[in-house]
């Protein structure tokens, strides 16, 4: 005859070891993809930071020489095409599309200055310093991430 009551003890420690089974392995699993996510934000803000103070050194040598040409803003849409952005916070990512934002604002007054628009380079001047400005306080909020 069959022992009800050591047959439920041992469904249930069965059922108690394959419950913890699963759990642990999704608990590994969550643990690799939150240290690979917390690696890849770590490189994205050193890219993005590096891509930053190159433009600063762009618009130096542009107000310098008087050479003002478009600036190249592939890296953040490439961040944004990649679906990389939620891996910052959102306030960070956000100041960084103004300020992208600011950079092909100044491609595009360069376009039309290319297309027969007579500009003046002080209008130039202006918008370098604007763009400047921001990705100064970029620099800030990206300095204060966690890294």
């Amino acid at each position: 005859m069959i022992q009800w009551d050591s047959l439920i003890v041992e469904m249930v420690i069965l059922a108690a070891i394959i419950w913890f089974a699963v759990y642990l392995e999704h608990w590994a699993l969550r643990r690799i993809e939150k240290e690979k996510e917390i690696k890849e934000r770590k490189y994205l803000i050193l890219f993005i930071d590096n891509d930053l103070n190159q433009r600063l050194r762009f618009i130096d040598e542009s107000l310098q020489f008087k050479d003002y040409k478009p600036f190249f803003t592939d890296l953040w849409d490439a961040v944004v095409l990649a679906g990389k952005h939620p891996l910052l916070p959102f306030a960070l990512f956000q100041n960084l599309q103004r300020t992208y934002s600011w950079m092909k604002y100044y491609n595009n007054e360069i376009d039309a200055r290319n297309k027969g628009g007579a500009m003046d380079d002080n209008i130039f001047k202006e918008l370098l310093q604007d763009v400047t400005k921001q990705i100064n306080g970029s620099l800030v909020l990206l300095a204060l991430e966690p890294k």
